[in-house]
C-alpha cells in the first residue's frame, strides 16, 4: 500500500530526528514533517533526518495537517498521522495499515494496555477522550475509546469526509464524521510514552489547553447538529448553557493570579468535560429527537 506518514510539528528539534530515524524502521513510505511555524530549527532537522517538509506558518493543528496532504503524492492511498514529541510508537504503525489493507476506511490507535508508560496520558485527557468517545456513540452509534493523535486513514475517505477544522478540533471532528457516515473504523490496540522532550502544546500551557477544550467542544456540537434538519430549542440550550459555563470558569482562572500556571492548566483540563457533557446533552437529546422524528413530520 502507497502509504504517507504526516507529522505536524512545531518546536520539536530536540526530538523530531529520533522520531523520524525511528519511524523508518517500522515505515518505508513518503514521511512529510510539517513545521508550524518552529523557531528552534525543527524542519532542518528534519531534513537532515531525510524527512520531507512542509512549511505552514499559520498556528493550527487542522491547517498543518492539511498542509502535509496537499504535499503528498497523488498516488497516495492511505495517510497516516503521528505526533512530533516521541510519544507515540513508530511500532504500532504497521498494524493500522494492516487494518486498513483489510478493509477499514480508519484504523484508529487506542492508547491502553500493559505498553502505555504510567502517568503518559493525564486523567483529565482520559475522561475527555472517554466522554468524547461516549458522545460519538450516542450521536451515531459508534462508540470510539480514544482521540489518539495516532491513526490511519484510506486516502479516498479522507477526502469524503470534507474536514473544516484547522485547529485542535480536526482530529475529533474526523472521527465524528467517519461515525456519521458509517465509515468502517478499526480500533487498534497500542502503546504511548512520556514525551521525549520540549513542552506540551497543550497540557503545558493555559491559554492552550483553554482554545483545545473549546475547539473539541463545539467540533462535537456543529458536526451533531449538520445532521438535523432543523436545530432544536434543546441543542440551543445545550450550547447556551455550555457556554455560559465555560465563559464564568475562564473568568473564574483569570482571577486567580497567585494560582500556579500548572495548577490553571490542571484545572481547565479538569473542567472541560464537563463543559462538553453540558453542550453534548442538549445537542444530544436534539440529535435522537431528529432520528426519531418521520419524514416530513413538522416541528
Amino acid at each position: 500500500m502507497n502509504a504517507t506518514l504526516v507529522i505536524p510539528a512545531l518546536n520539536e528539534a530536540e526530538t523530531i530526528r529520533k522520531v523520524i530515524g525511528e519511524v523508518r524502521e517500522h515505515f518505508n513510505g513518503a514521511i512529510i514533517v510539517v513545521d508550524n511555524g518552529s523557531t528552534d530549527g525543527t524542519a532542518e532537522w528534519a531534513r537532515e533526518a531525510g524527512a520531507q517538509t512542509v512549511w505552514e506558518p499559520r498556528p493550527g493543528y487542522g491547517r498543518a495537517c492539511n498542509a502535509g496532504i496537499g504535499a503528498a503524492s497523488p498516488e497516495t492511498e492511505a495517510f497516516v498521522f503521528m505526533d512530533a514529541d516521541g510519544s507515540d510508537r513508530p511500532a504500532d504503525i504497521p498494524a493500522l495499515l494492516a487494518a486498513i489493507a483489510a478493509g477499514a476506511a480508519l484504523a484508529l490507535a487506542v492508547r491502553s494496555g500493559a505498553a502505555v508508560e504510567k502517568g503518559s496520558i493525564a486523567p483529565a485527557a482520559r475522561l475527555g477522550n472517554w466522554l468524547s468517545g461516549t458522545l460519538i456513540g450516542a450521536f451515531w452509534g459508534r462508540r470510539l475509546h480514544d482521540l489518539s493523535p495516532l491513526k490511519a486513514i484510506r486516502a479516498d475517505a479522507l477526502k469524503g469526509l470534507n474536514l473544516r477544522q484547522q485547529t485542535y478540533g480536526w482530529t475529533v471532528e474526523m472521527l465524528a464524521k467517519a461515525a456519521q457516515s458509517h465509515l468502517e473504523i478499526t480500533e487498534v490496540e497500542v502503546g504511548y510514552r512520556h514525551r521525549a522532550g520540549g513542552e506540551s502544546k497543550v497540557s503545558g500551557n493555559l491559554r492552550a489547553s483553554a482554545k483545545a477544550g473549546y475547539r473539541i467542544l463545539r467540533t462535537l456540537g456543529t458536526v451533531a447538529l449538520s445532521g438535523l434538519h432543523r436545530p432544536s430549542a434543546g441543542s440551543f440550550a445545550g450550547a447556551a448553557i455550555g457556554a455560559a459555563v465555560l465563559i464564568a470558569f475562564s473568568a473564574w482562572l483569570l482571577t486567580q493570579g497567585p494560582s500556579s500556571p500548572r495548577a490553571l492548566v490542571a484545572a481547565w483540563l479538569l473542567a472541560w468535560p464537563v463543559i462538553l457533557t453540558a453542550i453534548g446533552t442538549g445537542t444530544g437529546i436534539a440529535a435522537l429527537i431528529g432520528r426519531a422524528r418521520p419524514t416530513g413530520a413538522k416541528s
